[in-house]
């Protein structure tokens, strides 16, 4: 028997049938049966693989391989998006192969976001992020990613600034339950709001902060954001403000615990458990249109005007002062005298 006789991608080596399946540089192969069992046994064999790499290259397929390969690589609140995003992905394109994606499909699918500009985009990333994978595994040809081609979506700047006085009225909507009674939560969430005013820092940085990281000299964050680009590290020095709010901390049952910010039970506060505690509050405050990261953006805001942008970026980590200004521009409107 000759090559030109067996199927695409079959060959005969000791004494077997095998399939050769490129995968990047390398080569799969995948037996399908001996020499001697004929041809119609490997012809079975052969469509039953083709059956499961067609499988294995359906969105749901993709999908889930690139969470357990990819995703989980990631931290604990990019995963719960990860999660969030592909499973609707997942169910929009169930019926299609990585291959079948075309522009058309993810213009179509993105038009439910359009009046959302940053889940527009979001979803935009993801599926971009897909695609890639999906060229990683061979499952599309090398530079045919069909999200290229889609524009992201313009998101306009967040101008949203708390003040002083709405800033003490999510504390107390924090402390005190709708029974007006002191919550059981409440201290610990008020110092991690605390804690976010004064370093300027992300929540899942504060939520990841350990004793470890306070020292004499104040306190170290490593954010998670910069890791795997600048790996930037900020030393926060201590101020009376920030002094008394570690005391305060330290006084509490849990900070025996290696995190700082704990459950009653010294198990780590997790985003969203902060998170449903931070809109709980907001709730019996009264406030709308206001987020936990508006607090980065308020300290941010704050150090700008009483000392600079420099102090500003240093708080914030930022390479370049462009990204300073590009967070706290519109936060407040800039007082500037008439011109007669």
């Amino acid at each position: 028997m000759t090559k030109s006789d067996l199927p695409k991608r079959v060959h005969i080596k000791s004494g077997s049938y095998w399939h050769v399946r490129a995968e990047g540089k390398k080569r799969v192969w995948t037996k399908l049966c001996r020499v001697r069992d004929g041809m119609p046994a490997m012809y079975r064999a052969l469509a039953d693989l083709e059956q499961a790499e067609l499988k294995s290259e359906m969105m749901p397929a993709l999908i889930a391989d690139w969470m357990l390969e990819v995703s989980s690589q990631h931290k604990p609140k990019t995963q719960a998006n990860d999660l969030y995003q592909t499973n609707t992905i997942k169910e929009a394109f169930a019926e299609f192969r990585a291959s079948q994606v075309r522009p058309s499909h993810i213009a179509e699918f993105l038009k439910a976001y359009k009046n959302r500009p940053r889940s527009y985009n979001a979803y935009r990333t993801m599926l971009r992020e897909l695609m890639r994978y999906a060229e990683e595994k061979d499952y599309r040809a090398e530079g045919t990613n069909p999200v290229d081609s889609i524009k992201t979506a313009k998101t306009p700047p967040r101008t949203r600034y708390i003040t002083d006085s709405e800033l003490r009225r999510i504390k107390v909507g924090i402390c005190y339950g709708d029974d007006g009674k002191r919550t059981r939560s409440g201290p610990m969430i008020c110092c991690l709001v605390e804690m976010a005013l004064l370093t300027g820092q992300r929540a899942s940085d504060l939520l990841e902060l350990e004793w470890g990281d306070i020292s004499s000299k104040g306190i170290l964050f490593r954010p998670g954001k910069t890791a795997d680009s600048t790996a930037v590290a900020i030393l926060v020095q201590w101020t009376p403000r920030l002094r008394k709010l570690v005391d305060r901390l330290k006084a509490f049952p849990q900070s025996g615990h290696r995190h700082v910010f704990c459950k009653l039970d010294g198990q780590a506060y997790t985003y969203s458990g902060a998170s449903s505690a931070w809109k709980r509050g907001l709730k019996r405050a009264g406030l709308v249109n206001t987020q936990f990261r508006d607090l980065r953006a308020k300290a941010l805001t704050d150090i700008d005007e009483s000392h600079d942008i420099k102090a500003a970026q240093r708080l914030g980590g930022h390479s370049t002062q462009s990204q300073t200004a590009d967070y706290i521009r519109h936060k407040r409107a800039i007082t500037a005298k008439a011109a007669k």
